[in-house]
């Protein structure tokens, strides 16, 4: 007994010692692998790495206990069978813990796999899809202006166009609509009212310091008109498994000035001109 007794102290320390260290190992490969993710647009395994961080810390206290069951059994014999039952149980937290972080590890490979394949896809669409080459002010009159959305060839599909008109004090006017385009060149041409264009003024925007919004009050102002043409479905339905398509999106803008007076719930236009970037 006395010899088994020695053996099992000796294998409660060794293996105390070894799942200490392997319980710093584990905490450090979540640290190396985070601080290696943060150089990376996909950043996922700061997530899915937590798992080693948790084995890591059950090892070290695995180990310690183990190491603290070794020194107690070499002076007390009654800790003998604690250790023996001790190490059987060890045996199996370690079995379920390598699972653990093998399927963790297989989980964040899987996700990062799909994620790698979506940025391929998404840069393959982002060269295929149409882009707004040029915005032009087409005509213009006292009650309101036309503005024509060049776009270039590209991938058959349904487009999101989207349009936002703002002073860089406020967003006046913003709208979207879908639109289906097939390969060739195109252009849409879009009437924006003055009525519907400083609607907010006299709503949303009504008491703000908003200035070309003030009763009573002359303005010069300078406008930015913006379109954004998002493309929604591709002919083939590749866009339906992307979760993010900020890239498959291309935009274009322009500038005009106003000259106006509002009095009496309306804003008059006295002078329209684009302005050449």
């Amino acid at each position: 007994m006395p010899d088994s007794r020695k053996f099992l102290v000796a294998i409660s320390i060794v293996v105390g010692i070894i799942l200490f260290l392997l319980g710093i190992a584990s905490i450090g490969f979540y640290i190396y692998s985070v601080v290696d993710a943060l150089e990376n647009a996909d950043q996922s395994v700061i997530f899915w790495y937590l798992v080693f961080v948790l084995i890591g810390i059950t090892l070290v206290a695995a180990g310690i206990y183990s190491i603290w069951i070794g020194y107690k059994s070499s002076k007390e014999e009654n800790y003998a069978v604690l250790a023996k039952y001790s190490l059987g149980v060890l045996g199996a937290i370690i079995i379920v813990l390598i699972l653990s972080g093998t399927f963790s590890e297989w989980s964040a490979d899987k996700t990062r796999s799909e994620r790698m394949k979506q940025e391929e896809v998404q840069k393959s669409m982002a060269a295929e899809m149409h882009h707004i080459e040029l915005i032009e002010i087409d005509e213009f009159d006292q009650t309101g202006f036309s503005f024509a959305v060049h776009i270039s060839e590209g991938a058959e599909g349904s487009y999101l166009l989207k349009t936002s008109i703002d002073d860089g004090q406020a967003v006046f006017l913003e709208e979207a609509e879908e639109i289906e385009l097939d390969s060739s060149k195109t252009k849409v041409i879009r009437y924006v009212s003055f009525k519907q264009l400083f609607q907010k003024c006299f709503d949303e925007f009504k008491g703000s310091n908003i200035y070309v919004c003030i009763e009573n009050t002359g303005a010069k102002s300078f406008f930015t008109l913006e379109s954004q043409l998002i493309l929604i479905k591709d002919k083939q339905q590749t866009i339906i498994n992307i979760r993010n398509n900020v890239r498959l999106t291309s935009a274009g803008k322009t500038e005009f000035s106003l000259d106006t007076f509002t009095n009496d719930m309306e804003v008059k236009v006295n002078d329209f001109r684009p302005i050449d970037r």
